[in-house]
């Protein structure tokens, strides 16, 4: 009896943990693939290649130091190659990792004369899909190197790995739990359908 109530109670904390939004884990992006933040790169090309972009995921701009910035502005800033009103400017190391905090748009330039010659950035990040987060991941780069910021020092993206869940032994019933339930709902699905095929063993 106590085994029951115990399964019970799991299945109720996961039907509740199901309904929770889950931590969405994003996509890291290497800005031109192999080719990087470079001049003579069509980013609008790279863009249609990786679209769509969800908040969360993280570009990464990998270019020359003392050759190429990164310098977020806003959408005359774009049109103009403009970094008067910079958001944010970055020009240390050889890489620098942006996270898409927001779905919006988000411009980037190169402020030393290649943006005139479309080494420029236009992505617009979409809000978190319930299922994973579009594209492919293009590298497996997962830190800023001494990137530099005028807010500051620069989070790092998170490495992503998709993996599926394994049933090996749950019913049908909590088979459909699974395929709906966020990653901890689905764990506590499974340990209960667990406890459920251990107590008819015993």
């Amino acid at each position: 009896m106590e085994m029951r109530l115990l399964v019970a109670v799991l299945l109720l904390a996961a039907a509740v943990a199901s309904r929770l939004p889950s931590a969405a884990v994003g996509a890291n992006y290497t800005v031109g693939d192999d080719k990087g933040w470079n001049p003579d790169v069509d980013y609008t090309a790279w863009v249609k290649k990786h679209k769509p972009f969800y908040k969360g995921d993280w570009l990464i701009f990998e270019y020359q130091n003392g050759r190429s910035d990164v310098v977020q502005v806003d959408e005359v800033g774009y049109d103009n190659c403009d970094k008067a009103n910079a958001l944010t400017s970055y020009s240390k190391g050889h890489t620098y990792a942006f996270q898409l905090k927001e779905a919006k748009d988000y411009y980037f330039i190169c402020s030393y004369g290649y943006c005139y010659s479309g080494m420029k950035l236009h992505v617009t990040a979409k809000s978190s899909s319930s299922s994973s987060s579009g594209g492919s991941s293009s590298s497996d780069s997962s830190s800023a190197d001494d990137s530099s910021s005028s807010s500051g020092d620069t989070p790092s993206p998170s490495s992503k790995s998709k993996s599926k869940s394994k049933s090996s032994s749950a019913a049908p019933a909590t088979s459909l739990l699974l395929a709906g339930a966020g990653p901890y709902a689905a764990a506590a699905i499974a340990a209960a359908a667990l406890l459920l095929n251990l107590n008819r063993v015993l």
